[in-house]
């Protein structure tokens, strides 16, 4: 627990919102009436697993799992690869993708705005990463400057 709270904010969110998302994916998305006929009419439950739900949940599970390699484990990452940005890129990519499927289905349950909030969380979660990383790196800058022109 020390560990989880010696982490920033951002991080925090994505490993509490990326996985919740996940398991939102197995519950229901949407209600959709089914016409029998004569027979009566019926209401369908589906889950978010559809074509959408499977790239949602690609996008969570690598999300999050970056994040927690990043920030849990002692691997060392290319320092050429911009990582931040990366992780933000699929943080925001995962938000859309949900905006997108909530959208584009048909008669959406109420729980889906709530998970399409997790995803929402998740993209907020990598952007505060993000911007943290961001205001730190001038510093560094500066400091690299200043030795250089000593020298």
């Amino acid at each position: 627990m020390a560990t989880f709270k010696a982490l920033s904010r951002g991080t925090q969110i994505v490993l509490v919102a990326g996985p919740l998302l996940f398991l939102s994916l197995f519950f229901t998305w949407q209600h959709l009436e089914v016409d029998y006929g004569s027979a009566g009419v019926t209401t369908a439950s589906l889950d978010g697993f559809d074509a959408w739900g499977l790239l949602l949940a690609l996008l969570a599970a690598a999300t999050t799992t970056l994040v927690a390699l990043r920030h849990l484990s002692d691997l060392e990452f290319s320092e050429n690869v911009p990582w931040g940005t990366v992780t933000l890129g699929l943080g925001a990519a995962t938000g859309s993708v949900a905006l997108v499927k909530n959208l584009t289905d048909a008669n959406s349950s109420w729980a889906s705005y709530g998970f399409v909030a997790l995803a929402v969380a998740v993209a907020l979660g990598t952007y505060l990463d993000w911007t943290a990383r961001r205001n730190r790196r001038p510093l560094v800058a500066q400091k690299r400057r200043g030795l250089k022109s000593a020298a």
